[in-house]
């Protein structure tokens, strides 16, 4: 199994990351303290907004989601499994009686219709 070495280009960017961080940190403490103390804000905002902004906006979504799959179960049952259902009364069944008022008209079912007229 070959063991995996680092991109000469990605060596020497974090060698000289770690270069400039040593000099900042020796030479000018408060830049260097300044510059942490702003990434930190930054970093803070984007989760602020992501926290109180974006995540309610997909909490409604997931909450709309879950009830549209509740609903789903409740139509669609997956088979064997037993599903409880609250009691519900039972009503007679209507019968379905004839409607004598409609009748079925006897057309010309034989001839074709010519296609070349519409």
């Amino acid at each position: 199994m070959r063991r995996r070495t680092i991109h000469p280009l990605v060596g020497v960017t974090i060698m000289l990351g770690t270069v400039g961080i040593l000099y900042t940190l020796f030479a000018h403490p408060t830049v260097l303290f300044r510059q942490l103390l702003f990434v930190a804000l930054f970093v803070a905002a984007i989760f602020l907004f992501y926290r109180f902004v974006y995540q309610r906006r997909t909490d409604s979504d997931r909450w709309s989601y879950g009830k549209a799959v509740r609903q789903s179960k409740k139509l669609h049952p997956r088979p064997g499994r037993k599903q409880t259902k609250p009691a519900k009364l039972k009503r007679p069944l209507k019968k379905r009686t004839a409607i004598p008022h409609l009748t079925v008209i006897e057309g010309k079912k034989g001839k074709k219709k010519n296609r070349a007229s519409f």
